[in-house]
């Protein structure tokens, strides 16, 4: 039978190896991308024709979505350039 103390340190440890897995990425709709950067639909297609929008992926032949964690790194990298243009 093991101790309270190696049980606790053996849930901390998986804890630990939880936080340092990397997460899925989960795919969210045009809706959801629209509401996480404020932008309309227009604007976001306007962008990924520019190539500075993250692409969407097809789930199927009508249907398409976007990678979560790409739309958040474009979101912080337009704050890290406004933060850039305070600077200068």
């Amino acid at each position: 039978m093991q101790s309270h103390k190696s049980l606790k340190t053996e849930v901390d440890n998986m804890e630990l190896q939880s936080q340092n897995t990397p997460t899925q990425s989960r795919l969210i709709r045009v809706k959801e991308a629209t509401q996480k950067t404020g932008m309309s639909k227009s604007s976001i297609y306007d962008l990924m024709s520019k190539n500075q929008f993250p692409k969407v992926v097809r789930l199927s032949a009508r249907s398409v979505a976007f990678i979560e964690s790409e739309i958040d790194e474009w979101i912080a990298c337009r704050i890290a350039d406004r933060d850039m243009a305070k600077l200068a």
